[in-house]
């Protein structure tokens, strides 16, 4: 079959299964093709696929069908212009999180003097999307800068960390040094090297689990039968991990650091309230696409 055909043909397989049936079609092809741009496959609609690469397609497709997300069937996931690996250890980054980070990106270039040494955490790095975006953007700007600041990941999940640490490679590049990226293993603060990290942070960000435990089982099957509960699930109410960490941090952040939160979206203001009773000032909220506060952010005044 051409291309053209396999895209006309499958997208209506998956039609009521994904909601966007043919992208995920074309996306499937263009990895197994090699294409890293749609123009590659829209050149390629009258040629013919290979029975090799269609057996292929057609594993893929057929993961699909049961709901897997195609991230995770391709092993990777575009965020803030850069390709992560993703698997089954670690949510799938979203474009949401993206306002997170740009805040934190212009947050260290416009409030601090780009030749600091900054200490940086990110609680719950996942994938390490979050932590290695903010890096890569300071290594682009500055190697001396880059270099003389400190970066922490924290996660409770080996998995997880494993994926960052791929990451870490893919983002940052194997030419840099990784002496001042640390990948912890912690259920939060638990840690005992955290007994050596009082007062040393300037900035810690986090998304953490925020999908209170009822809504678990009504997001799509994609979510809640193939990501992580363990990043999924902030207990009943979703709060969980904010509360705690709001309260933690502040043993850990210097006088006037910053906390930066990923919010669900109608959390915001509930957090905001936690961090007010907590010792946080001028705090704010940026929104997302939709209109949702999905940032929250907050000086911790000491």
């Amino acid at each position: 079959m051409k291309i053209s055909e396999i895209i006309s043909i499958y997208s209506k397989k998956l039609t009521g299964i994904s909601l966007t049936p043919r992208l995920d079609v074309e996306v499937l092809i263009s990895h197994i093709l090699n294409f890293d741009d749609k123009t590659k496959l829209i050149l390629s609609h009258d040629k013919e696929m290979s029975d090799n690469d269609f057996l292929e397609f057609e594993k893929m497709l057929n993961r699909r069908l049961k709901s897997v997300p195609v991230a995770y069937i391709i092993n990777n996931k575009e965020f803030m212009g850069h390709d992560f690996y993703v698997d089954e250890n670690v949510l799938i980054p979203r474009p949401d999180t993206e306002i997170v980070v740009e805040d934190v990106i212009n947050t260290i270039f416009n409030k601090y003097n780009n030749t600091e040494k900054l200490n940086i955490m990110d609680m719950c790095i996942g994938s390490g999307a979050i932590l290695l975006s903010i890096a890569r953007s300071m290594l682009e700007y500055s190697s001396d800068f880059f270099h003389q600041c400190k970066f922490v990941g924290v996660d409770i999940s080996k998995g997880a960390l494993e994926v960052s640490s791929i990451n870490r490679e893919r983002i940052l590049g194997s030419i840099s040094s990784y002496d001042n990226i640390q990948l912890l293993e912690s259920n939060l603060f638990k840690s005992p090297e955290f007994d050596n990290m009082h007062d040393m942070f300037d900035i810690i960000v986090s998304n953490p689990p925020y999908i209170p435990e009822a809504d678990i089982q009504t997001l799509s099957p994609d979510v809640k039968n193939y990501e992580p509960s363990l990043a999924l699930s902030g207990g009943n109410d979703g709060m969980n991990f904010y509360k705690e960490i709001i309260l933690e941090s502040s043993k850990y952040l210097k006088n006037n650091g910053l906390l930066f939160f990923e919010s669900g979206h109608d959390q915001a203001d509930e957090i905001k309230s936690f961090m007010k009773n907590n010792g946080f000032v001028d705090i704010y909220f940026k929104k997302d696409l939709q209109g949702f506060n999905r940032l929250v952010c907050g000086k911790l005044r000491k």
